[in-house]
């Protein structure tokens, strides 16, 4: 008995120190976190403006000065600073803005649980309260076509031409199966928001560079924007769950930029009705142009950042002089 008595105690006691000594990793790696975040502050300033949106402010990076003002909404898990390069290129012809979505970037963190729709009224007061006059080009990819055409169907006054950039339609997006990938897909995040709230992201990125394009984000912040972003795809009505009828934005200028090579491994779900779901949603203008980026997956602003370019600048030419978007008669653009 002696000897079961001492060895449960050695057991109760190896439970306790383990229990004590997890604490403490806990503690010591969400230290080195928060100290990593001061020193990433200190390294990447401020881009642009922070710009109230209500109980929260958004960094909004603007530049060029020929309107109509080109904004460009990025998708889910997406940072703007990705779109510099383009917005770079943009800013040449046209005025041209880039911001984050509250939790990315330098865009302070709001609760959980918002709505497509909420993040477009966000986006419009945005612009609102930031000064900039529209109409707009609205230029999207992926999940922040969801937030853009929202934005059209409840401000057309202020939209005056689209890009969209492998925007999936709401048929397409809205499919059961895709949903339920996007699920787990959110599960996933959340648990990497999880560990980079104690080190353990920054940590592994810092020893091993090379993950680090697993690994865009260093915030726990980020990860949970992206995990809501996914989040507001089960939450959307079901009233809303479509791109809308034919013609619907009228002869405004649209451009529907497509991807040419397949979505990878797990992502193949999308695949299937997406050709239809990009037809469907050129057919929302009677002034569009359809674009296959036949080099592209979906990442097109990253594969051929000049197609986009190029797609924004027919776009721009077409509202300012209130025509057709020029097309070489194929149904392609040359960048």
């Amino acid at each position: 008995m002696y000897y079961l008595d001492l060895l449960m105690s050695l057991w109760q006691w190896s439970l306790g120190l383990a229990f004590l000594c997890g604490l403490f990793l806990l503690a010591a790696g969400n230290v080195y976190q928060r100290i990593g975040e001061r020193r990433d502050r200190r390294r990447n300033p401020l881009p642009g403006r922070m710009v109230s949106v209500g109980d929260h402010k958004l960094q909004l990076l603007c530049k060029g000065n020929v309107a109509p003002t080109v904004l460009i909404e990025q998708g889910a898990g997406e940072p703007s600073w990705l779109w510099w390069p383009v917005q770079d290129q943009v800013a040449k012809f046209a005025s041209v803005c880039t911001y984050d979505r509250a939790g990315y970037g330098w865009s302070q963190s709001v609760p959980a649980g918002r709505t497509i729709a909420q993040r477009a009224e966000e986006l419009h007061a945005l612009l609102s309260n930031a000064g900039i006059p529209g109409p707009y080009i609205l230029v999207a990819h992926s999940y922040g076509g969801l937030i853009v055409r929202y934005f059209a169907r409840k401000y057309p006054e202020q939209t005056a031409g689209l890009v969209f950039v492998d925007t999936p339609d709401e048929a397409t997006i809205f499919r059961p199966e895709v949903l339920k990938f996007y699920a787990r897909v959110r599960l996933v995040t959340k648990a990497v928001e999880f560990a980079t709230r104690f080190g353990l992201v920054r940590l592994l990125v810092t020893c091993f560079p090379s993950l680090h394009a697993g690994f865009p984000f260093l915030r726990a912040e980020e990860y949970a924007a992206a995990a809501d972003d996914l989040a507001s795809l089960e939450r959307e009505e079901l009233s809303m769950r479509n791109s809308g009828l034919p013609a619907s934005l009228g002869a405004r200028p649209l451009v529907v930029l497509t991807h040419g090579q397949p979505f990878p491994g797990p992502f193949s779900v999308l695949e299937k009705g997406w050709s239809e779901g990009q037809t469907r949603l050129a057919a929302l203008s009677t002034n569009s142009l359809l674009i296959v980026a036949k080099n592209s997956n979906h990442m097109i602003e990253l594969d051929e950042p000049d197609l986009v370019v190029e797609a924004i600048r027919r776009v721009h030419a077409a509202v300012r002089g209130h025509g057709r978007i020029a097309d070489d008669g194929n149904g392609t653009l040359s960048a």
